[in-house]
């Protein structure tokens, strides 16, 4: 069994990472640890500003692979069948995209509640994911991380 865990850093990424390794292990199955890195739209009158941009995306990137590979050492333990993925993009598309190119069997995510207006307007990527994808969702409700 293949499982893509999405995780989000303003969530609870070790709730969505254990779920997903406790199913591992009773499968016998891989973990992919996603995480997305939303990008900003290209605008053409903003094209000088790309470069930063870029910058930004590989030290994010970096720092993103170094909190995953922590999530991951806190909430795997014993469990080594798992491997960590950054990407860069919309993503709900990118979640999906994965699934698909691992051919995995569920996808693991997490969600919080929003209410009236800020729900119209931020459907979130759970909703999308749900909405989307070819394979099954098992969408966990998570509180958001407070520090």
């Amino acid at each position: 069994m293949k499982i893509l865990a999405a995780v989000g850093f303003t969530e609870r990424p070790d709730q969505i990472l254990g779920q997903a390794v406790k199913i591992a292990k009773k499968y016998d199955g891989t973990v992919y640890a996603m995480h997305v890195i939303a990008e900003v739209p290209t605008l053409a009158f903003y094209d000088d500003a790309r470069p930063l941009w870029e910058d930004f995306t590989s030290s994010a990137e970096k720092e993103a692979m170094d909190q995953i590979n922590s999530y991951i050492k806190d909430t795997a333990h014993d469990f080594n069948k798992i491997e960590p993925i950054i990407d860069v993009g919309e993503p709900s598309s990118r979640i999906i995209a994965a699934s698909e190119e691992r051919d995995v069997d569920l996808i693991i995510m997490g969600h919080h509640i929003r209410k009236g207006i800020n729900h119209l307007v931020h459907l979130n990527s759970c909703e999308k994911v749900v909405r989307l994808a070819k394979r099954p969702v098992l969408s966990i409700f998570v509180d958001r991380k407070i520090d």
